[in-house]
Parts: C-alpha cells; sequence; structure tokens
C-alpha cells in the first residue's frame, strides 16, 4: 500500500470538504437563489393579474345580474303594454297606415305575435319600419319577414312581417316557464 503522509491526508480531507460545497452550492443554493430571483419577479405580476381577474369577475357578476333582471323583466308580463296598439302607433308614425292589409294578433304561441301584411310599400320604407321596431325601446322583435314583389308594380314590393313581444300573454304560462 501506499503510505499518505498527514500533510497529504489534510489535502485531501480539504479538497473532498472543498468537492463537497461546490456540488452543494451548484446542486442546492445556486438553483434555489435562481428560483426566488424568479419569484419575486413574477410574484408581483401575478398579484397584479389576480387584481385585475378579480375587477373583472366583479364587472361580470354585475353584468349577469343585470342581464337576469332586464330578462326577468322582459318575460313577466307587463299590464299596460299592448302590442297591438304599440305596432299602429309605430305604422302611423311610419307612415304606412294605407300599406297596411291586414293586422292580426295570435294568442296561440306564449310570445304574443303580430303578423303585419304590408302591400305596395318601397324597400326604403321597409327596411325603415323594421329598424323602428328593432330600435324600439319595448321589447319587441321582428320574428319572421316574408317579401315579395308586387306583381302591379315592378318598384314596390309586398311583405308580411311578424313582429313578436317575449312577454308572456297569459300569466298561467308566465308561472311554469319562470326559472
Amino acid at each position: 500500500m501506499i503510505q499518505v503522509t498527514p500533510r497529504e491526508r489534510l489535502l485531501s480531507l480539504g479538497l473532498i470538504v472543498a468537492l463537497a460545497a461546490w456540488v452543494l452550492y451548484a446542486l442546492a443554493v445556486k438553483p434555489t437563489c435562481d428560483r426566488i430571483r424568479t419569484l419575486q419577479r413574477i410574484i408581483p405580476e401575478k398579484q397584479a393579474q389576480l387584481r385585475q381577474l378579480q375587477t373583472q369577475s366583479a364587472q361580470y357578476t354585475a353584468l349577469r345580474n343585470e342581464f337576469a333582471r332586464q330578462q326577468t323583466e322582459m318575460t313577466s308580463p307587463g299590464p299596460d303594454f299592448q302590442l297591438l296598439s304599440f305596432l299602429e302607433t309605430l305604422v302611423e308614425r311610419q307612415k304606412l297606415a294605407k300599406h297596411v292589409v291586414t293586422m292580426e294578433l295570435d294568442t296561440r304561441q306564449p310570445a304574443e305575435t303580430v303578423a303585419i301584411e304590408l302591400r305596395e310599400i318601397s324597400l326604403k320604407q321597409l327596411i325603415d319600419f323594421l329598424n323602428a321596431v328593432q330600435t324600439s325601446e319595448s321589447a319587441v322583435r321582428v320574428g319572421s319577414l316574408h317579401i315579395r314583389k308586387n306583381p302591379n308594380n315592378e318598384g314596390l314590393l309586398d311583405s308580411t312581417v311578424g313582429i313578436s313581444n317575449p312577454k308572456l300573454s297569459h300569466p298561467a304560462l308566465a308561472t311554469h316557464t319562470a326559472p
């Protein structure tokens, strides 16, 4: 065997300790320090994103509640709104009274529906009427639209417009369909 002097033993022991310290530093201390620096940079970003998400969540909740409230208002029957009289007023306002052939209320469906048959109207008149229906503050919408060329005048149209009000016309139906 090889004789090792005490000085060589001390040097070998020192090298082993230095190597162990370097391995400990390389495998544990340096990655930990790097991770701490990364977290110090990322945590404020994530906290800002969390605050933004909380704000958006509050906005979403408010919008969802407002939507639910408006939907409830639309589906609850209003005693003062009459679809037929509303449409008669709208037809008068759009100066289409002389073009109306029939205006019938269909109460067979859960939502009130009025079918208006118009004859000899221009495309602009029809578009203005449909726009007035869609932009009205009432909850009425165009449910169906049938357009035909007028057989007597090529420049004019005949049209049947189905306009509905999502409010339930029968109180018994309102209680069965409410959530």
